[in-house]
């Protein structure tokens, strides 16, 4: 499926947390945002990475976290993550906090 095929399975708005693992293979994902919930703001489609991968790789976002959640500081700064789709579910909404404000 190419990219213009593809329907991404979230929206800008969207909660989502971030897997701790992904047994499909991918281990790009840093280990200290795995397990953390954030805001989609920008969907980047998919790519084809032949020197590496097999296929197109899953759909790119940019996620926001908020820096306290992240590093468990009290600051409210935000910092944005690019992910792949398989890395991210939808959030459980009882477990957004203070997350849903980011």
């Amino acid at each position: 499926m190419s990219a213009a095929e593809h329907v991404y399975r979230f929206r800008v708005g969207n909660s989502v947390q971030v897997l701790h693992a992904n047994p499909a293979g991918n281990p790009r994902t840093p280990a200290y945002i795995r397990g953390k919930r954030g805001i989609v703001t920008t969907l980047h489609g998919s790519i084809s990475n032949p020197l590496d991968h097999r296929g197109v790789y899953p759909p790119l976002y940019s996620v926001l976290f908020l820096v306290g959640e992240v590093f468990g500081s009290g600051s409210h700064d935000t910092l944005s993550v690019d992910l792949h789709e398989d890395w991210l579910a939808p959030a459980r909404p009882d477990a957004l906090g203070p997350q849903a404000s980011v």
